[in-house]
């Protein structure tokens, strides 16, 4: 049965993972509709470079006689169909400027979606990683407990034949239940993380997954950046930069609609007059042009345009304050880096102590020359300095995700 499990478990890589999550988050996908709809809006505004054609109809029925001139009468019908091809020729560079903006959004949209995507990688690291870490932890804790009974044996073993008191089958007995307890928070914790994991790549919570990836393994290999590397890898910053840019093109908006207006066009229309004495329908043509020049507005365009630099000084305030925001995670997530390596070569020279302590301290108790307190005391040094080994691996693979988090290139 355990192996017919392993068959069907799916086995998953921290890298095949990420691109489970990315495949079903609800997040991303949103946002790349946010990138479809900033794309059709800029088409949209494309069309108003373009002339327009427009068809109209009207028919009327005068009810009332009606005398023109003595002996005249009016028609009751009025009727007319009319095409009309419209090109805006000036109007203060709007539309050019409506494009830059639709432009803009589009390529924002866009760094929306690398943004998400950083977020969303360096959420299911963090998620693979707990499972391992669990996995780990409640697979040693097995071992503890394996550990502690082959020493209950040993110890009920000598208390039948008479060779030690009661006392030290009550401590060891005691000390088994506590490692039972821990191997079931261990297993409930790796149960409830797995089940997280899982939802995250849009499977049953209960699904059975192989993960190939050891948290004790080297998965990349960091190296200092700088900031200005940061700055330009981060979506979020060059969202800032592209609204500084975005307001200034919004207050360059504002002052076009009070700049002169021109459009040409023509008009074909087929029908009877305004006037229908004979009745007839007729084809007349316009051709036109109309010109607006806005005069005087009780100084709203003074006022639109001071609004504008109102906010392109609160966007430049905000891509200032991100900068210090990307520098300050930036330094904390290599300060993590480096100081969790640290770390690393501290837990395993002390499980290495705490391995041939424990070999030490079983072999004098068999040989009668040591309490068992001591073993029982090695054994507990033994898992604690295991655990630490597990606990602070997952710390480095923290501190990996969020320091290539800050560097903008979470796909590392």
């Amino acid at each position: 049965m355990f192996f017919a499990g392993m068959l069907t478990a799916q086995t998953l890589s921290v890298e095949q993972y990420r691109n489970r999550v990315l495949e079903y988050n609800q997040d991303i996908q949103m946002s790349r509709q946010a990138v479809n709809s900033a794309l059709y809006s800029l088409k949209s505004v494309k069309t108003d470079f373009f002339p327009k054609l427009d068809v109209n109809g009207n028919y009327s029925y005068q009810v009332e006689e009606v005398e023109f001139l003595p002996g005249a009468d009016l028609k009751h019908d009025n009727y007319g169909i009319e095409a009309g091809l419209v090109q805006n020729v000036y109007s203060g560079s709007a539309v050019r400027k409506q494009y830059d903006v639709g432009r803009l959004q589009h390529a924002i949209a866009q760094l929306g979606v690398e943004h998400t995507i950083d977020n969303i990688v360096y959420a299911a690291d963090l998620s693979y990683w707990a499972v391992v870490a669990n996995r780990d932890l409640y697979e040693l804790s097995g071992q503890y407990v394996k550990l502690v009974n082959e020493l209950y044996s040993i110890v009920n073993k000598r208390f039948v034949e008479g060779a030690i008191s009661k006392t030290d089958v009550l401590m060891v007995q005691n000390r088994l239940k506590e490692a039972e307890l821990q191997l079931n928070t261990n297993s409930t914790n790796y149960k409830i993380a797995l089940q997280a994991m899982n939802i995250m790549m849009g499977s049953e919570p209960d699904h059975e997954v192989v993960l190939t990836d050891s948290i004790q393994s080297v998965i990349w290999g960091p190296k200092e950046e700088g900031l200005d590397k940061a700055l330009e890898r981060r979506a979020d910053y060059q969202t800032a930069i592209m609204n500084i840019e975005m307001a200034k093109l919004q207050t360059d908006l504002a002052r076009s609609q009070f700049l002169p207006q021109l459009v040409v066009g023509v008009k074909e229309k087929y029908g009877t007059t305004l006037i229908n004495v004979d009745g007839k329908a007729k084809w007349a043509t316009t051709a036109f042009a109309q010109i607006n020049i806005p005069v005087f507005h009780w100084g709203k365009m003074r006022q639109e345009v001071r609004l504008g630099r109102s906010q392109e000084e609160m966007r430049e305030l905000e891509r200032s304050q991100l900068k210090d925001r990307v520098s300050e995670e930036l330094s904390h997530a290599w300060v993590n880096v480096t100081e969790t390596a640290k770390k690393l070569e501290i837990v395993y020279s002390s499980l290495d102590i705490a391995k041939e302590t424990l070999i030490l301290n079983t072999f004098s108790y068999n040989e009668g020359k040591l309490p068992i307190l001591d073993v029982l005391s090695a054994q507990v040094s033994w898992l604690q300095a295991y655990t630490n080994v597990v606990s602070v691996n997952y710390q480095y693979k923290v501190a990996l995700a969020a320091y290539a988090k800050a560097l903008g290139n979470t796909g590392v």
